[in-house]
């Protein structure tokens, strides 16, 4: 058989290289154990990886504990309205990782515009108790409706608090039932408990 022949046909029984899969036309988040994936995502500049990368920092589980590390990223993050990393933010601030009331419900708020209802929430808290802020308890009834209402148990225990006593809104004792009892529809024990206690006078906010 002719040379040329038999290398014709070995390059025929050649099997053809695997194609690369195609890549995305979007970015997939980064899990949150993967700090290879995250800090490569971060350094790329796509903030919900740094938010990720920065509650590795702050848990600790997959690299070594550095709060000033997660704070830094949540902060920058929080800087271009991402809603979790202003919620972080704010919750670092609560549990006294940095200082600054008025800071605190300023990421909370923004949080809670960026979109998340865990956001609004502590921001109605905040306006409640005048953390940082002046307090103002119809403007947290207002962010407590608006919770409630997307289903969240904790809103609607708070907005049944403000209707107990008449704060911000106006005193009703079967509108704070029937959000006490929603909230225990929702699953929170709490609001079983409240809403069992019908007809009973509840002690003063402290």
């Amino acid at each position: 058989m002719p040379q040329a022949t038999v290398a014709a046909e070995a390059r025929v029984a050649t099997p053809a290289e695997p194609e690369a899969p195609p890549s995305l036309p979007f970015h997939l988040p980064c899990e949150a154990t993967d700090l290879v994936g995250c800090t490569d995502g971060c350094a790329a500049h796509h903030v919900e990886d740094c938010v990720t990368l920065g509650a590795m920092y702050l848990r600790g589980d997959v690299v070594s504990i550095d709060t000033e590390r997660a704070t830094g990223l949540f902060r920058e993050a929080c800087s271009v309205d991402s809603a979790r990393g202003c919620l972080l933010l704010g919750d670092a601030y609560h549990a006294g990782l940095l200082q600054g009331a008025e800071e605190e419900t300023v990421a909370y708020r923004r949080s809670c515009e960026a979109g998340a209802n865990l956001g609004c929430l502590a921001t109605g808290r905040a306006y409640l108790e005048g953390r940082g802020v002046g307090a103002d308890a119809v403007f947290a009834a207002q962010l407590f409706r608006r919770v409630c209402a997307l289903g969240n148990a904790p809103a609607c225990v708070e907005l049944g608090h403000l209707h107990a006593h008449g704060e911000g809104v106006p005193r009703d004792q079967d509108k704070a039932l029937e959000l006490y009892t929603k909230a225990c529809k929702l699953g929170l024990d709490e609001g079983c408990l409240l809403a069992s206690h019908t007809g009973e006078v509840l002690p003063p906010r402290e």
